[in-house]
């Protein structure tokens, strides 16, 4: 027993005295391991979408398609109807920040054009206010008109022609955050002529001024007004959260008939609520347009509030329903697919009618429908939505959002 205990005592004595040369031996293998594994390193690979958005953003024509600064292009922005659209535009910032100027010019298959050339002063009263300028020359030539009020049919469509140079100025106020208050000065030239769509017939044919007043006799107006916004959407070019609330109000003053001078009030409300950690999003919209005149006066039918495309009665053709006062509402459900997509379902209702005092939302014309939205990091880029309504169905291009 003793022999085995002193056997023991001895191997372990060993032990230790060989540890510490062979614990150095080991050590550098670790290390020499190590070192190999980092130099073999390779970073991980993204995804295969990932590696598409951050190749596209690369791409010279993603830069001129986004591009706030310097020249830029863009797509199907023009006004509802005029076919597929393209537009080239350059902006610059000049004065450290203090003077944006923007021109742009838009074209369409249909042979639709405008000009527009804007100017913002900023930064003025402590920070506070603005001044926004824009001239804009337009020439619409196949404008859809399907006689006045919420009654007129679809299959009596007629079709004019609208040329419009519109000089305006709004110089504007932050008094607080999210607050904003601001002037309206502006003329206005307008042109009526016989449409160019062979399938159409010409509006002066089709209607007399009883049924579209001011087709005969085309005026321009001298505009002045005011307006009150206030907006706390979280991302304007694509909020989950927030609202948006804007008033104008404005007075058109007929310069050379006489007859068709009237006044304006608008009202848009925008709210927006969030579900699951702002993954989805409900979005609600109210709109309204009204007008006034004074005795033996009336708003030109091509002034009037209209509904029917993309930005209002989706399931109906565009400019389907025209009168001198509107109403819309809309409804959302929004949910993110992907950091590029959202998909939504909606509804829209609303009307036309003659007086503002026959406000309502009773006999309302209504569409549903589902869409696709398109976005960058900071906005919608376009969408794409089905619509259907008793009239039969739209699918609807636009730049930006719905609302």
């Amino acid at each position: 027993m003793q022999m085995n205990i002193g056997r023991s005592m001895l191997l372990i004595l060993l032990a230790c005295a060989s540890s510490p040369a062979q614990q150095d031996s080991r050590t550098d293998e670790i290390e020499a391991a190590r070192s190999q594994k980092q130099q073999n390193l390779q970073p991980p690979e993204n995804p295969t979408l990932e590696n598409v958005i951050v190749d596209a953003e690369k791409n010279v024509v993603y830069r001129l398609l986004t591009s706030t600064e310097g020249p830029g292009i863009g797509f199907g922005q023009m006004v509802p109807g005029a076919g597929f659209s393209t537009n080239l535009r350059y902006q610059k910032t000049l004065l450290d920040g203090h003077l944006r100027l923007g021109g742009f010019l838009d074209g369409s298959t249909k042979e639709y054009y405008l000009a527009r050339f804007t100017a913002s002063v900023t930064n003025l009263w402590d920070d506070r206010g603005q001044v926004n300028f824009s001239a804009t020359h337009s020439d619409f030539p196949q404008m859809p008109y399907y006689g006045p009020g919420p009654e007129s049919r679809k299959s009596v469509r007629s079709d004019y022609r609208l040329e419009t140079t519109d000089v305006e100025i709004r110089p504007t106020l932050r008094p607080v955050r999210h607050l904003v208050l601001g002037l309206i000065g502006g003329f206005e030239a307008i042109n009526v002529g016989p449409g160019t769509a062979s399938r159409y017939i010409s509006t002066d044919l089709q209607y007399d001024p009883t049924a579209a007043p001011g087709i005969q006799q085309q005026t321009n107006y001298l505009q002045g007004g005011a307006f009150v916004g206030y907006d706390w959407r979280d991302h304007p070019g694509d909020p989950t959260f927030g609202g948006r609330y804007f008033a104008e109000y404005s007075k058109l003053s007929d310069i050379d008939v006489g007859l068709y001078s009237f006044y304006r009030v608008n009202f848009d409300a925008r709210q927006y609520i969030p579900l699951f950690h702002r993954k989805r999003v409900i979005a609600l919209r109210g709109a309204t347009w009204l007008t006034d005149t004074s005795r033996n006066e009336q708003v030109p039918f091509y002034m009037d509030s209209t509904l029917g495309g993309p930005d209002s009665l989706r399931g109906f053709r565009p400019f389907r329903f025209y009168d001198n006062d509107a109403v819309l509402i809309q409804g959302e459900y929004r949910w993110e697919a992907s950091t590029i997509l959202d998909l939504a379902l909606f509804a829209d209702g609303g009307k036309v009618f003659h007086n503002w005092n026959q406000w309502n939302l009773s006999r309302i014309e209504g569409d549903f429908g589902f869409g696709l939205r398109f976005k960058t990091q900071a906005k919608v880029a376009f969408r794409i939505d089905t619509a259907f309504s008793h009239e039969g169905f739209q699918i609807c291009f636009r730049a930006n959002n719905a609302f």
